[in-house]
């Protein structure tokens, strides 16, 4: 009687059995979860613009103060420590962006920071300044400062128009010249002076919303992967290509 050997089909059974598991766990996950989950994610996306766009701001002003006023004191005596207390800040201002940015990635941006070989003044002075990070942090405030002020902008005007639009009947009575609100209750093609025309609205604005939250999240995702390039270590860098 031929023998046939059966132990390749046993080991290899579970594993089809695994992954077919798997697939279909996956498929059978409710429509409702995945929409649930990816509205919570875009919401999240837009507190990020929100945040991105108020620290821009900071960003912008502590870039232009601290470079005017290290230039303008660097050949003096006092003009080096300007110098490590604006580096010093730089560091503060990109470690904020860092935790942004690793609150919207859900995971941990670090940075690496040169430490002097040996003590003393000077070797330390040398570190900092020749440190590729700290430009790199300069070069980031530069950026967000008009990356982030205009996707943070857009998003947060498009999500403010988004709402208005919605809430439309609530409030559109309150508006005592509504001709004169351009883009609000002046729409262009119609004035909105009745509930109707708000009724009409506040369909715009619910088809506004899933439009409002992809731009949420490509923003988001745009501007939380370019302070990863910028702000991480280089290890964190290569491991994300």
């Amino acid at each position: 009687m031929t023998q046939v050997d059966l132990t390749p089909i046993a080991d290899g059974a579970p594993h089809l059995v695994d992954r077919e598991t798997v697939r279909h766990g996956a498929a059978a996950e409710p429509p409702h979860r995945r929409i649930r989950a990816w509205t919570r994610s875009a919401l999240r996306d837009v507190v990020y613009c929100g945040a991105g766009f108020a620290w821009s701001i900071a960003a912008f002003t502590i870039l232009v103060t601290g470079a005017a006023v290290t230039a303008s004191l660097l050949f003096l005596v006092v003009g080096v420590f300007v110098w490590i207390g604006f580096a010093h800040v730089l560091r503060w201002t990109t470690w904020v962006d860092r935790k942004l940015a690793g609150w919207q990635r859900h995971e941990r941006v670090l940075a690496v920071y040169r430490r002097p070989a040996t003590r003393g003044f000077m070797p330390y002075l040398r570190t900092l300044s020749s440190d590729p990070q700290t430009w790199k942090d300069m070069a980031w405030l530069g950026v967000t400062s008009i990356v982030g002020f205009a996707s943070g902008l857009a998003v947060i005007t498009a999500a403010g128009l988004a709402a208005a639009y919605v809430s439309m009947p609530l409030w559109y009575w309150a508006v005592s010249h509504p001709h004169n609100q351009y883009g609000v209750t002046n729409l262009g093609f119609f004035t909105i002076d009745t509930l109707g025309e708000a009724v009409i609205t506040a369909a715009i604005g619910l088809v506004l919303i899933p439009l409002v939250l992809l731009l949420a999240r490509w923003s988001a995702a745009t501007h939380a992967g370019l302070a990863v390039r910028m702000l991480a270590s280089d290890s964190q860098t290569d491991g994300d290509c």
